[in-house]
């Protein structure tokens, strides 16, 4: 049996052959789709953005930013569901296809609240079929385990960019500058490290460490590129 094709690929399939280019379509596979929704406009959207590039050949990288920064788990998470829900609709027999997923990305910003609601939001969206990523306090905790290995407490996300700031300058011997417009290229040769250090502080962590799950989407297209 003949591998599934989307509708999307068979749009191109379409145009392809009204242009007399139908025979290399007929080997031609449809990427893996990983759609990254996040609760934030600017770093986790600029980091993203970088891998998309790096992999494009490989996998198709969705990133959805937040209407607005510091969204919350329950806006974050209905927009992941709702991005799963248009996937879906763009395959023939409105499944998902082997190696597309969708994931969200929440702060938990140490504000008792907010906490628990992503809680319940990781579990709502796991419910729906969507992988929910805690970082504590927020998306810098990533950033950072490119540069340093440390699951020290940060009283809040501020904290956290400061020791970004200064451990970058140490690293690269220029300033990090805006999260939304850093060079985040720069990290690419540490991300390796990055994803064995966050692993291993999620799982070993405690109440007041700082600790991050977005190796784990990281680690998801890395795997669909080999």
């Amino acid at each position: 049996m003949g591998a599934r094709k989307s509708k999307r690929s068979l749009s191109v399939q379409k145009d392809r052959f009204r242009y007399g280019l139908s025979r290399s379509i007929e080997t031609r596979t449809v990427l893996p789709v990983v759609a990254v929704v996040c609760d934030d406009t600017k770093t986790a959207c600029s980091y993203f953005k970088i891998l998309k590039r790096e992999v494009a050949q490989r996998v198709t990288v969705n990133v959805i930013g937040a209407r607005r920064t510091g969204a919350t788990a329950k806006i974050t998470v209905d927009l992941a569901i709702d991005e799963r829900k248009k996937l879906r609709a763009a395959q023939t027999g409105g499944s998902m296809e082997a190696g597309d997923s969708v994931w969200a990305l929440v702060d938990l910003e140490a504000e008792p609240s907010r906490v628990s609601s992503a809680y319940s939001e990781q579990k709502r969206g796991r419910e729906l079929g969507v992988q929910v990523l805690l970082s504590n306090p927020c998306f810098e905790v990533w950033t950072l385990a490119h540069l340093t290995d440390t699951g020290e407490t940060f009283a809040d996300c501020q904290a956290v960019l400061q020791r970004v700031k200064s451990e970058w300058k140490r690293q690269f011997g220029v300033e990090f500058g805006d999260k939304s417009t850093a060079s985040y290229e720069k990290l690419t040769p540490f991300r390796n490290e990055a994803v064995r250090r966050a692993k291993s502080r999620v799982e070993n962590r405690a109440k007041e460490q700082s600790w991050t799950e977005v190796y784990q989407v990281v680690e998801e297209i890395l795997r669909l590129t080999v």
